[in-house]
């Protein structure tokens, strides 16, 4: 009787740990659009929409409480990621972030880096950038 009531504690402390995959429901990923409000340009060759970063506490709140209710005295342990990074033409939706586990965030921070570098280069195109990404988050 105790391992069952071990196994159950653990079950229903884990959401405690929250997520350290973006939910694809919640965060299917958002590219950056001109009629976006954060919308600053175009960049690389490939003339690549570009949103400025622009998260409010809000936006952080409503995501954290999404992903499993995150209480804010917790959200040091997190990035509010962009799934598709803002340098590769990721917009600042709510559809795009998510509560990113700080640690992991450095590791996909390399990723993103080698997207920007080959979109600046003009030796990637977005789409190369993208599957990178998507790549990346399958595999973490």
């Amino acid at each position: 009787m105790n391992k069952l009531f071990l196994v159950a504690l653990c079950f229903f402390t884990l959401p405690s740990a929250f997520a350290t995959q973006p939910n694809h429901h919640l965060t299917p990923g958002v590219l950056c659009t001109p009629k976006d409000a954060d919308f600053t340009g175009y960049r690389y060759a490939e003339h690549i929409a570009y949103c400025g970063r622009n998260i409010t506490q809000q936006e952080k709140l409503d995501v954290a409480k999404a992903y499993g209710g995150i209480p804010e005295s917790e959200f040091y342990k997190y990035e509010f990621d962009h799934l598709i990074p803002l340098a590769i033409g990721g917009s600042n939706d709510i559809h795009n972030i998510w509560p990113q586990p700080i640690d992991e965030a450095k590791l996909k921070d390399h990723v993103e880096q080698q997207t920007y570098n080959g979109l600046n280069s003009g030796t990637m195109t977005q789409a190369q950038a993208l599957k990178l990404i998507w790549d990346w988050v399958r595999t973490h």
